[in-house]
């Protein structure tokens, strides 16, 4: 009987130390949990029952009940609470809470660091742009270039011994202006300047000032991976103003250190468009030069072939400064050639060509210096020439309507032209082409088109030398008139179809529309 007294409380000893511990266990403290090892209170409990599957009350609860204690008491909850904190504590939570606080932190320290470092690799690219010169920028140097008074106020703006003021370049399409910007930028090797080209498309012309900038406008920006797009994102022109900025920011640290303004050239503003878009491009490009010229920290200047950008940017322009480029001189012409030729002719001859053919336009001066017969390169000039006229403004008597436009320019292009080559001074004042013209537009698209040019005393002449004697020869001829006046005629006759709507009534089922007379008068009347 001992015996078996002493194994029944053995057995029981190791049951109840086992199963509170397997209760207390931190891993499993919690209902739910398969308990391997069940409570037993006797030998045939253990035989009917052995396993236990699912334990439904959590550990502390399981322990009262065995005890005979109260569920619940203020010692037990504190020593809950106790617990649970000490679980807090616990070297596995510990762990995982300071891989979390260490990963965060390489995180945010990372990309803090990553950040500072791409808006300084930003800053620092674009500083490169203006201290390294661009190869295909030298190539263009030196290629049919002949020095002028203009160069001097050239110079001084490119190196920035100049006052505070932002320069506009205005010239007719040959006439040297964007030699000049590279020849004055070679003398300084390409320090501090930064050269680009206008387009008419703004998302065009943002990837050209990028790559002259060496900016990709935060495309290769690491971060934006990890956030959504902003919503400013896809306009041009909110690109190119952030592009400025980052010139903004470089120019102020170019000054720090060398003491002169970058320089900034945008060449052939004529591109951008009349249209909306154009419009607040080229207006950006005005309130930047006007801002950073009263500032001295970046000087712009525009090149252009339009009278009309001239006008847009005067309107509000306060620092501006204009530098007409012109023809040569005939004796500027003839020393050209001279130089070039290495006098193969006489000198009577190139004066000859000069003052009868060519005038002093530097493009048509250049191919007439590499021809080796100069009479035969005269006249491939002029039939190029011509036949351009005549494809652009050329005048169709027995016109479509779906030409009705092109023929309206033309015949107000060729009113204007009869004017010019009629006028004793072979040029017209401003304001007598609009009236000539009868519409404001077709002078400036005239200019655009490099027919006409508009020069410093607002006078209307031909865009060349080359181009007056055409006008001259067609003009003169005989049926221009006669054939002139048939397409105003015809545009008169288009227009007023046009404008009128004709309604035609007809008979149906003998009906007679009657407009206040008898059925027996109005039979037979067709409407």
């Amino acid at each position: 009987m001992r015996i078996v007294q002493s194994c029944w409380r053995q057995s029981n000893w190791i049951t109840k130390t086992f199963v509170q511990r397997r209760y207390l266990n931190q891993d499993t403290n919690a209902a739910g949990v398969w308990d391997p090892f069940p409570v037993i209170d006797t030998i045939v409990t253990l035989k009917k029952d052995p396993f236990q599957p699912i334990v439904e009350k959590s550990a502390e609860t399981a322990l009262d009940e065995d005890h005979g204690r109260p569920k619940k008491s203020h010692k037990s909850q504190q020593q809950t609470q106790q617990s649970k904190f000490m679980a807090m504590l616990s070297p596995r939570v510990m762990d995982a809470v300071l891989t979390t606080v260490m990963g965060l932190a390489a995180v945010g320290i990372g990309g803090t660091a990553y950040h500072a470092w791409y808006e300084w690799s930003e800053v620092h690219k674009v500083y490169k742009s203006f201290t390294e010169p661009s190869p295909l920028l030298k190539s263009r140097i030196k290629r049919g270039y002949f020095h002028r008074d203009e160069q001097r106020r050239i110079d001084r703006a490119v190196t920035g011994h100049t006052d505070a003021k932002y320069y506009l370049l205005m010239g007719e399409r040959g006439t040297g202006k964007t030699q000049l910007v590279l020849n004055a930028m070679d003398k300084v090797g390409h320090y501090g300047i930064v050269f680009c080209e206008a387009h008419s498309d703004s998302e065009v012309f943002k990837a050209r000032l990028g790559r002259a900038l060496n900016y990709l406008y935060r495309e290769d920006y690491v971060g934006q991976l990890f956030a959504r797009e902003a919503p400013e994102r896809g306009s041009a022109l909110l690109d190119i103003e952030k592009a400025l900025n980052i010139v903004e920011l470089v120019a102020y640290k170019y000054q720090r250190r060398r003491g002169r303004p970058l320089v900034l050239v945008i060449n052939n503003i004529h591109a951008f468009g009349e249209d909306e878009e154009g419009v607040d491009l080229l207006e950006i490009l005005r309130q930047r030069a006007e801002a950073w010229a009263a500032t001295r920290l970046v000087t712009m200047i525009f090149n252009t072939d339009d009278y009309a950008v001239y006008e847009r940017l005067k309107r509000d322009a306060a620092r501006m400064e204009v530098i007409r480029i012109e023809d040569l001189e005939l004796k500027d012409a003839v020393k050209f050639l001279k130089d070039k030729r290495h006098r193969k002719e006489p000198d009577e001859v190139y004066e000859r060509y000069v003052k009868e053919c060519v005038g002093g336009r530097l493009a048509f001066l250049n191919r007439l210096a590499k021809a080796n017969d100069l009479e035969v390169m005269i006249k491939i000039i002029e039939h190029e020439e011509r036949t351009w006229i005549i494809n652009t403004i050329g005048l169709i008597p027995d016109f479509e309507e779906s030409e009705f436009d092109n023929q309206k320019y033309a015949a107000a292009a060729w009113k204007l032209i009869r004017a010019i080559v009629q006028s004793p001074t072979k040029s017209i004042p401003l304001n007598d082409c609009r009236i000539i013209t009868g519409n404001s537009s077709f002078h400036r698209r005239l200019d655009h088109d490099n027919i006409i040019l508009v020069d410093t005393d607002n006078n209307v002449t031909a865009d060349s030398k080359m181009l007056m004697n055409i006008f001259e020869g067609i003009v003169n001829s005989e049926g221009f008139d006669e054939l002139l006046n048939n397409v105003l005629s015809r545009i008169e006759e288009v227009d007023k179809e046009q404008r009128t709507r004709e309604i035609v009534w007809s008979r149906k089922n003998d009906q007679v529309v009657k407009f206040g007379m008898d059925r027996a008068k109005a039979r037979g009347v067709f409407w």
